[in-house]
């Protein structure tokens, strides 16, 4: 108690000395000012900058390959930032994962040389602007799409048809656009009214492409395949021929324009053998993909001195970029109308480390839904 008393003393002895003379009114509404003063005075900035509690930080989902040659992870990635003028925002509704997107995981594509982990080893799919309810197709390389949204340049970007299953353009994209540019952008004067022979027809690609060679006015599609059975599947075919070794085209094929090779290796050299061509005309003979896992091809000079016959490729290296852009409307377009020619798998993008490797992925179309 005598603390107390003491205490009340020492304040009462301060006051008289600050506020001598004053009223208590007075002296409250002094205190008041002093203490607004203060708040006034305070830079708060600097208590907020040394807040304890850091500024949130906003992520999407993603899957990134973080190690080359494994299935990529999913995980978290930090959020895109606000879309530039040329560029819309979207949400990616499907990615497809043909070969070329898992040899860019592997780290043994071209495309992916030198590039830093982690790393989208994606090449297109679908996204939706989420304003207008407009779906599009994402061009090849135009972003990463391995995630829930993407900045995308305007010019990148195809508007799709009302409608359409997002799986299914995701799915067909790839294996569509190999033989659509190499029909397109790399025989010369296209295949209307033309015969055209799809070496390893069975693949999601060779179906694809006779599609695509019927679409683009071929007047004959003629798939060879090993399989006989398997070759009985394949739609849009007016002929069928079992691959074998040394190679017999019955004589009702005719004369071949144009070859498209999916499969590599000595099959290309035995149909140049035994390919009938037209007088005055070249066979023109595409190289497209590697199925065989043969990395080269012998050609005899002989049989080039014998037949006339022309020997190009069609891939990332020999198609411009101008080539591309000119080409994926039409492609889009026909992507649009077509029928799914193989089976397509789709899976949660959470499932991508479970599903990379599964059997669905090797042996069909794979799409990945964020």
């Amino acid at each position: 108690m005598r603390l107390v008393y003491m205490g009340n003393m020492l304040i009462e002895s301060i006051f008289k000395n600050i506020y001598n003379g004053m009223t208590m009114p007075t002296i409250i509404f002094k205190i008041s000012n002093s203490i607004a003063s203060a708040f006034i005075a305070f830079p708060f900035s600097q208590l907020l900058s040394k807040t304890p509690f850091p500024p949130p930080i906003f992520t999407m989902k993603a899957a990134r390959v973080t190690s080359w040659g494994n299935p990529p992870e999913y995980m978290d990635v930090p959020d895109l930032p606000s879309p530039s003028s040329n560029e819309l925002q979207v949400k990616v509704l499907a990615a497809g994962v043909p070969r070329v997107v898992q040899n860019r995981a592997s780290g043994k594509h071209p495309s992916a040389f030198n590039s830093a982990l982690p790393y989208d080893p994606s090449i297109d799919g679908v996204g939706l602007d989420e304003a207008t309810g407009d779906m599009y197709f994402i061009s090849s390389l135009a972003a990463p799409v391995f995630c829930e949204r993407a900045n995308v340049e305007k010019a990148q970007l195809i508007k799709l048809d009302a409608g359409v299953d997002p799986v299914s353009i995701a799915a067909l994209a790839n294996p569509t656009m190999s033989s659509w540019l190499a029909l397109k952008c790399r025989a010369i004067g296209g295949c209307e009214g033309r015969t055209v022979v799809i070496i390893g027809a069975t693949s999601a690609s060779g179906r694809a492409a006779a599609f695509v060679a019927r679409e683009l006015g071929a007047a004959r599609v003629v798939g060879i395949s090993r399989t006989e059975e398997t070759l009985a599947t394949v739609e849009g075919l007016d002929e069928r021929i079992v691959m074998q070794t040394p190679l017999s085209i019955p004589p009702s094929v005719g004369p071949i324009d144009i070859v498209l090779d999916y499969v590599g290796g000595p099959a290309g050299v035995e149909v140049m053998k035994a390919a009938e061509i037209k007088h005055g005309e070249n066979l023109q003979y595409i190289q497209i993909g590697g199925l065989s896992g043969e990395q080269n091809m012998v050609l005899p000079g002989r049989l080039l001195n014998v037949k006339p016959i022309r020997v190009m490729a069609s891939g990332i290296g020999s198609i411009s970029k101008q080539e591309l852009k000119r080409e994926i409307p039409g492609l889009v377009d026909a992507l649009c109308r077509m029928k799914r020619p193989f089976e397509i798998h789709a899976f949660p993008m959470s499932d991508v480390q479970k599903v990379w490797e599964s059997e669905e992925a090797n042996t069909k179309r794979l799409v990945l839904v964020p």
